[in-house]
């Protein structure tokens, strides 16, 4: 009996076993030189007796790697008086040695940053999502792996991080001490395992479906120059990024769409069916079988630089902005700047289509496009009259997945003669600084419409949002003194935003919800196009509901210590509903 307790109490002082990979010996490690072509060791490429290594796996592509590069860069400069080398390793298989070598001269990197081909030693070591960060000691001994902090993972980022793992890690290596948090799970892109890649044989393949459903549903944005953060045109696409389009797929994150309505009820509705969704999951399941070249679809052709087609006019910023590689503010970006764009009209100018197009479309959160008239100053100049409010006063906007604007035939929007454009670029930085000069393309008739298409906001400019609460309820309206017809809804709030609803009371008072977006997500501000317009009496009122979570518990909240007041900045709040609509008289 002793002999057994004995046994336990020994047992119990034994340290529990470590979590790989860590105290993993990494000295012997190979990995490809992208300039040289050849095999470079980690020893090698850490330099002379470092006191401590930080190994940080990332990509040319995930918008999270793209955010921490600006700090692992300045870690790299500031960490050589301390005896600290950080080597950066890409195991992303659609990264080329080319890809690697241009995106650090674009990025500034000095650090060396080495191939993994084939993503074997990501295998090895268990890193499945991308950026990954390991601190190894002088004896090139995993002591750390995990994330680096909380600052940055998809969809938000904080203006500081609230944790610091990495830093903590390399300081308690420097010092020789035990690591207080040896292992955390890192928020970012998932790598595909390539004992996934290629080893299907089901029935569903690239030729026969996936690629008209890729076609249709993702490639407008996930191309060259768009805001997709890679290409999905081709079947190594997506059969490298496999695992990461699985998941948000399955968790209904992609392809992008925010409104609670049946399918069809929006002209741009996104969404996968409940059979496309089926299909595009067994595929990935699968392992991504390419098929039958011979039966793949004919690419879908997109227009060069424009998706309106050749405009009539280009009008551009009258002076570029620059955009450094950081801002204090995270996902906030800079502050809204304000920039006049070409010459006054001169003359009054029907508009049938419009494109805002982004310069710098990685920094690029939004571009709205207003129209200022003839002596006077935004915003109180707003076009349109005051059942408009500012709405009256806008032309287009751009955010990311957004189509540009085709308006049906024998309806235009009006720029009145002597009107000039005032562009407000909402700039995000990632890392790269940049000079953008955004433009908007404007495609015209000589003929006045039949109907001319305007823009109505309804805010609630004396909104006051209490800190800490998390469910603040916001409601606005406006009501139609003419017959009208809704052609499209859009919501706008900022970080706290939580939910919207559009309601529309006829003038019986009878009130019905007509467009419910239960989710708001700022990085997706989505304007939903009726398939069918909506034809409004006089005396109709469009209502809308917003609750915004000012609350600790929601990640994007930039201090939920303050209340929160109206204001152009995303670290105030607004809410408004915006409609586009035209007046049904003959």
């Amino acid at each position: 009996m002793l002999s057994s307790l004995i046994l336990l109490a020994l047992l119990a002082n034994e340290p529990a076993p470590l979590k790989p990979p860590l105290g993993t010996r990494l000295a012997e490690v190979t990995l490809l030189d992208p300039a040289t072509g050849k095999g470079t060791s980690l020893v090698a490429a850490a330099g002379d007796k470092p006191q401590a290594v930080v190994l940080f796996f990332f990509d040319t592509s995930c918008p999270v790697c793209q955010n921490y590069l600006v700090g692992m860069q300045k870690m790299a400069t500031e960490g050589g008086t301390s005896g600290v080398r950080l080597v950066g390793v890409n195991p992303r298989q659609t990264d080329t040695a080319e890809n690697i070598i241009r995106h650090a001269k674009t990025m500034g990197l000095t650090f060396p940053v080495l191939q993994d081909v084939g993503g074997k030693l990501a295998t090895r070591l268990g890193v499945d999502r991308l950026p990954c960060a390991m601190v190894l000691d002088e004896g090139f001994l995993v002591r750390y792996r995990g994330r680096v902090d909380d600052q940055h993972t998809p969809g938000i980022s904080r203006g500081k991080p609230t944790t610091h793992e990495l830093k903590d890690a390399l300081a308690a290596v420097l010092a020789k001490e035990p690591v207080p948090l040896t292992w955390t799970a890192t928020a970012g892109c998932l790598l595909t395992p390539p004992s996934l890649e290629g080893k299907g044989k089901g029935p569903i393949t690239w030729a026969n479906r996936v690629s008209l459903l890729m076609q249709q549903k993702c490639q407008e944005c996930h191309r060259p120059g768009e805001s997709g953060p890679f290409p999905l045109l081709q079947h190594a696409d997506a059969e490298a990024w496999s695992s990461m389009i699985r998941e948000v797929v399955d968790n209904r994150r992609m392809p992008p769409w925010h409104a609670e309505s049946p399918l069809g009820h929006f002209a741009n509705d996104r969404r996968l069916t409940d059979n496309e969704r089926k299909d595009l999951l067994a595929w990935l399941d699968d392992g991504c079988p390419r098929g039958n070249p011979s039966e793949d679809p004919v690419p879908r052709k997109f227009i060069a630089g424009w998706r309106i087609g050749e405009p009539d006019r280009i009008i551009s910023m009258n002076k570029p902005v620059k955009v450094p590689a950081q801002f204090g503010y995270g996902l906030m970006g800079m502050p809204y700047q304000y920039v006049q764009a070409g010459e006054p009209f001169a003359e009054d100018t029907w508009v049938t289509a419009v494109e805002a197009k982004p310069d710098q479309r990685a920094q690029i959160h939004h571009i709205i496009a207003y129209i200022v008239p003839q002596g006077q100053k935004f915003p109180q100049g707003a076009r349109g009259g005051s059942g408009d409010s500012f709405g009256g006063a806008m032309l287009t906007a751009y955010v990311p997945g957004d189509e540009p604007v085709i308006y049906p035939a024998g309806m235009a929007k009006k720029i009145p003669q002597g009107a000039r454009l005032l562009f407000q670029m909402h700039y995000t930085p990632n890392g790269r600084a940049v000079t953008d000069l955004s433009c908007v393309g404007i495609k015209t008739t000589k003929t006045p419409p039949r109907h001319e298409v305007r823009t109505r906001a309804i805010p609630n400019q004396r909104l006051k949002i209490p800190a800490g609460d998390s469910n603040h309820e916001v409601r606005s309206g406006s009501a139609f003194k003419q017959d009208a017809v809704i052609l499209s809804y859009s919501p706008h709030m900022h970080l706290r935003g939580k939910d919207f609803e559009f309601f529309r009371r006829d003038p019986s008072g009878k009130l019905e919800s007509v467009v419910k977006v239960p989710k708001y997500d700022f990085n997706w501000q989505e304007s939903y196009h009726l398939k069918q317009p909506l034809r409004v009496p006089a005396g109709t009122r469009i209502e809308c509901i917003a609750h915004f979570d000012n609350s600790k518990g929601n990640p994007f909240n930039p201090d939920p210590t303050k209340e929160v007041r109206w204001g152009d900045m995303t670290w105030e709040e607004m809410m408004i509903g915006f409609l586009d609509y035209y007046y049904d008289s003959p």
